[in-house]
C-alpha cells in the first residue's frame, strides 16, 4: 500500500463509519413512519448530555480525524489513529452484541451494525498498514 492510497482508504473507511452511524440513528427514528411510538418511557423533551457526547464521538470526532490525517504525517500520530480505530471497533462490536441480545431484535439494524463492524475492522487493518509505512520511512 503506498502512502497516498493508504490515506485515502482510511478516509473513506472513516466516512463509511459516519454514514453507518447516521443510518443507525435514522433506522431508530424511521419507525415513526409506521405509527410506532418511539418516545422513551419517562421522556420529558430534554436531550441528555450523553446524546451530545455520542454525537461528538461518532459524528464529529471522525471528521476531525479525517482533517488531521490530511495534515499530520508522522508515525506517532498514525499509531494514535490505529489505537483510536481499535477503540471504535470495540464499541461497534459491543453495540452489535447488545442489538443481538435486545428483546426488540431489529432485522434492519443487525445487517447495518454488522457491516459497520466489518468496516471498522478494515479500518484497523488499514490504519496498522499506514502506521507500518511510516515506520519503514523513518
Amino acid at each position: 500500500m503506498n502512502n497516498n492510497k493508504g490515506l485515502y482508504i482510511i478516509i473513506v473507511e472513516w466516512l463509511m463509519l459516519i454514514i453507518g452511524m447516521i443510518l443507525h440513528f435514522n433506522y431508530h427514528v424511521g419507525k415513526i413512519f409506521y405509527g410506532i411510538d418511539i418516545v422513551r418511557p419517562g421522556a420529558d423533551g430534554t436531550i441528555s448530555v450523553m446524546s451530545y457526547v455520542l454525537k461528538n464521538v461518532f459524528y464529529h470526532l471522525p471528521m476531525i480525524f479525517i482533517l488531521l490525517l490530511l495534515y499530520i504525517n508522522n508515525s506517532k500520530f498514525r499509531l494514535a489513529m490505529f489505537v483510536v480505530s481499535i477503540i471504535y471497533s470495540f464499541y461497534h462490536l459491543t453495540h452489535l452484541l447488545k442489538e443481538i441480545n435486545s428483546a426488540e431484535f431489529n432485522w434492519a439494524q443487525f445487517p447495518l451494525l454488522t457491516i459497520v463492524l466489518i468496516i471498522s475492522l478494515c479500518l484497523n487493518k488499514s490504519s496498522w498498514d499506514y502506521y507500518k509505512l511510516a515506520l519503514e520511512r523513518d
